[in-house]
């Protein structure tokens, strides 16, 4: 299996995990459903990019996150009205503020008891909904390095609030500018930066059972150790600890995605960027417990090797971040070849790309080719 973006690609596809909606309703889709276009209509119309399909040529393979699906979603739905409230659509509440909180523990509490060494965290994420896709996501990848640093589970709760809240401001930013599809100008870029003391100010006022140590988060997420951050170019021991797990999680999120102005990096160069900050401006032993403990590259994702050939990650290895086992199913030239497992640690081979979709042609191919016996 493999997590995709939801259009009209996936359709004729077989979801691989169900796929749920509102408490006490039906599942928008249940495992093993042929999905059909009006199903991707109905995902899009309810907020969920990504789904879990089965991929014909790794049927045997599953995939486990670090969090259910169904806590994502539900600590998506509590996010999501407390964004409509911050854009003033509706007054904010205590009692959303407590829905979160309680999705939250929800969240600590998986991944507490989820043993795996290394975690997959996905990181897809659609462009026009990126900020909100990406605070649940810091969250996640937040309370993953706040276990690793052995934080009480009170902490990691507290952790995880202020983290699904770092970019709340961002609501109240003009949209145009946070989806613009080149670089932002000084001047624009001076307007984004305003987005902290926006959330600051919302989270610190309109939701006062949030914990000091939750709303702080959403002002110093942008600081950096050496005084180069914002809003208060604070320095080293000056930000919260909180703060600087977000901070690591926050920027890992984001070089892992693709953004609307630039190429999806490839995994050598988020290893790069994530070392060159480390001590420098992020938290060492949070960039450290990320790159330990996160898949840069997770499991069910369609790689290229160096040497050319073409394959599907299959297994991490701890402490090792670019150095998965893939099994390869294709030559150079995307003709399909025998399969055969390659723990590339123990190899001079190294993951040259990370492909959305198999080559045009290859799964038919691939299809041919097993039927053939040959």
């Amino acid at each position: 299996m493999r997590r995709v973006q939801v259009g009209e690609h996936i359709v004729g596809k077989f979801a691989a995990k169900t796929i749920y909606g509102a408490k006490g309703q039906a599942p928008l889709v249940r495992r093993g459903a042929r999905i059909r276009a009006t199903m991707v209509g109905a995902l899009l119309r309810r907020g969920v990019e990504g789904i879990w399909i089965t991929d014909e040529l790794f049927p045997e393979l599953e995939v486990q996150e670090a969090v259910r699906q169904e806590a994502v979603d539900v600590t998506r739905r509590c996010l999501g009205d407390i964004f409509k409230a911050a854009r003033g659509s509706t007054e904010p509440t205590q009692a959303q503020a407590l829905r979160l909180a309680t999705a939250i523990r929800n969240l600590v509490d998986e991944i507490v008891q989820n043993d795996d060494v290394v975690a997959n965290v996905s990181h897809l994420r659609a462009w026009d909904n990126y900020t909100f896709e990406h605070s649940v996501q810091v969250a996640i990848l937040s309370v993953l390095v706040g276990k690793h640093l052995m934080m009480t589970e009170d902490q990691l709760v507290r952790l995880g609030t202020g983290a699904v809240l770092h970019d709340v401001g961002k609501v109240m930013v003009p949209q145009d500018i946070l989806q613009k599809p080149s670089r932002l100008t000084a001047e624009e870029f001076e307007i984004v930066k305003q987005h902290p003391r926006l959330g600051w100010d919302l989270v610190h006022e309109g939701f006062q059972n949030i914990m000091p140590t939750s709303s702080i988060v959403v002002l110093q997420h942008h600081e950096r150790l050496d005084g180069s951050g914002y809003p208060s170019q604070l320095r080293g021991d000056e930000i919260y600890v909180f703060s600087r797990v977000v901070a690591a999680a926050d920027v890992f999120d984001a070089v892992r995605a693709e953004r609307n102005y630039r190429p999806l990096y490839t995994p050598r160069r988020v290893l790069q960027i994530m070392q060159e900050e480390a001590g420098a401006k992020l938290d060492a032993s949070a960039v450290q417990a990320l790159l330990q403990h996160v898949a840069i590259i997770p499991v069910g994702e369609i790689v290229r090797l160096t040497n050319g050939l073409l394959g599907a990650v299959t297994d991490l290895n701890s402490g090792d971040p670019l150095q998965p086992v893939v099994t390869v199913v294709a030559d150079d030239r995307d003709m399909p070849i025998e399969r055969e497992r390659i723990d590339l640690r123990g190899t001079p081979l190294q993951v040259d790309q990370v492909l959305n979709e198999w080559p045009p042609g290859f799964e038919q191919r691939a299809r041919e080719f097993l039927h053939s016996g040959t």
